[in-house]
């Protein structure tokens, strides 16, 4: 059967994230509901990893088997003249049935933006968070250069997120300043649920001095998700890449992939 892998954008403000769930709107239902229009038989996909309520994407990346063949421009006209405007099809490539979306994944990177200026711009305000509070910025790209490594990230993930190993590596981790905005961009193997907003939340605590730079380190070592920062809102937080290898010989990543 043909597989065929999506690249897809979408804003999230008005979605339950991306899981497909029973009678409200997700992306995932948006996608199989088109793609079975198209295709004339109950689909299947499979996303690289579950953005959640609010959050945005502009490298989601999504896998499915069917039984018809399409030409992969025809396939992207068709689900992008059926999907709604706040999603969209970038790119559509035929791979082999080795390939799949979340297991084959060797990094995801997530950037995170946060508005610093007192006037946020009609066309900015869904995808940052307004946080005008003065911040040491050499504080924080002290604390953040503590992220870059493998650590258990109990202390930055969902109370109720998921069980099992909790360990990830952070490939790079760094912070870009602009004018008007601040932009955190994360690399990793995998991540947890909340993990990146929890992440900022704690980074700003320490921008304002509510906690120490060196406080990182400890935080990452307790294991307990009460002692860290609040998640920031998920309006500034986007799905920016996910990275596989260039060969299918290398399909089976040597870090174990997580959300």
């Amino acid at each position: 059967m043909p597989s065929f892998k999506l690249t897809i954008a979408y804003d999230g403000t008005n979605y339950h994230g991306w899981q497909i769930q029973p009678g409200i709107p997700t992306i995932q239902g948006e996608l199989e509901r088109a793609l079975g229009r198209i295709l004339n038989e109950p689909v299947t996909t499979h996303g690289s990893g579950r953005t959640d309520r609010g959050v945005h994407a502009v490298g989601q990346v999504v896998h499915f088997l069917t039984g018809r063949h399409f030409h992969t421009d025809t396939l992207m006209a068709g689900l992008n003249a059926l999907l709604p405007p706040e999603v969209r099809v970038c790119r559509v490539e035929e791979v082999g049935d080795e390939f799949h979306a979340r297991y084959s994944a060797l990094s995801k990177t997530y950037q995170y933006h946060v508005w610093r200026s007192d006037v946020v711009h009609p066309f900015r305000y869904r995808y940052v968070y307004w946080f005008r509070r003065p911040l040491d910025a050499g504080a924080v790209d002290s604390a953040t250069r503590n992220l870059i490594g493998v650590h258990d990230f109990t202390s930055f993930a969902s109370v109720s997120g998921e069980c099992g190993d909790h360990v990830r590596k952070v490939l790079d981790a760094k912070w870009e300043r602009f004018d008007e905005e601040w932009v955190f961009t994360i690399r990793a193997n995998g991540f947890l649920r909340y993990m990146v907003r929890t992440i900022v939340g704690t980074l700003l605590e320490i921008g304002v001095h509510r906690r120490g730079a060196e406080d990182l380190g400890p935080l990452l070592a307790a294991r307990d998700r009460t002692v860290s920062g609040p998640s920031v809102p998920p309006s500034g937080l986007c799905l920016l890449n996910v990275e596989y290898p260039a060969s299918a010989h290398d399909l089976t990543p040597t870090e174990v992939p997580g959300k």
